[in-house]
């Protein structure tokens, strides 16, 4: 009896001491354009250059405004009219957490890491959900991701596993930051939690979560629009030169501009 008290206060003492090395941090505001307000929940205050935003309290812009935020070298860009609540934001001496929920409009996230630590990043929406390392995305309140670099792995919403704040991964004792995924990197291997339907969507990649609750594949979107544009070309000969230039083209993770034959000439840009 006597022994079972003892590894229970030794147990109580191990966990006091690794709660104590993991606390609250806050993203410190680097740019502000018009209306941008900040909320902990009693009230709407006005953000400026230089404050801080805490854990649990929420971002607001206006019509034509903008805000950023760093926090330990990651970026958070929120445009116009969004709502984003920093839903975890903490630190310990091998891992930074952060969790971020897009309530309406959108956030673009640049994903750094402190040297020698890992970074645990979501970024969650009514509908889906990007788990990140090392990338630089965006997602919107309608269901949308979009990477610019590296890769993210994104799936539905009802699948979001909330971050294990106090606990520390224990087959990554490291700590280190594995670098930026790419296409060809397991979801798993992106976020331990990732689902098994999770779909890893990769730089100058979209993908959308759809009435189904799956995410579509990458470039499903960018392909639906071209293939819109092509079927409203005024003549068949004007369509199959759009779709030979086209399969033969390069993919642009920003702007798209083809050349048909003729006077024919389209500019698509893909914004955030």
């Amino acid at each position: 009896m006597k022994r079972l008290i003892s590894k229970m206060i030794i147990a109580l003492l191990v966990a006091m001491f690794t709660c104590s090395s993991i606390f609250a941090a806050s993203a410190k505001v680097t740019y502000v354009k018009g209306k941008v307000e900040v909320s902990n929940g009693s009230g709407w205050v006005t953000l400026k250059v230089g404050d801080v935003v805490n854990e649990s309290e929420t971002i607001s812009t206006g019509f034509q405004s903008e805000a950023r935020l760093n926090y330990n070298g990651s970026v958070m860009a929120v445009p116009a009219l969004s709502r984003v609540t920093l839903e975890a934001l903490q630190s310990s001496g091998s891992k930074d957490t952060v969790s971020i929920k897009v309530d309406t409009g959108a956030v673009r996230s640049k994903v750094t890491h402190t040297e020698g630590k890992r970074i645990e990043y979501t970024a969650r929406t009514p509908v889906g959900v990007a788990s990140v390392r090392g990338t630089d995305f965006a997602v919107f309140a309608n269901g949308r991701a979009r990477v610019f670099a590296g890769a993210v792995a994104y799936y539905k919403a009802s699948d979001f596993i909330p971050p294990l704040a106090h606990k520390e991964v224990a087959d990554d004792a490291s700590g280190e930051d594995k670098g930026p995924a790419s296409a060809t990197t397991a979801a798993e291997d992106i976020v331990s939690s990732a689902p098994i339907n999770a779909i890893v969507v990769a730089a100058g990649q979209t993908s959308i979560i759809g009435e189904n609750g799956i995410a579509s594949k990458p470039l499903v979107e960018a392909k639906k629009i071209i293939n819109q544009v092509i079927a409203a070309l005024a003549t068949a000969s004007e369509q199959d030169a759009m779709a030979a230039n086209l399969s033969t083209s390069s993919t642009d993770s920003s702007n798209k501009e083809v050349q048909a034959t003729g006077s024919v000439k389209l500019f698509i840009t893909l914004d955030m």
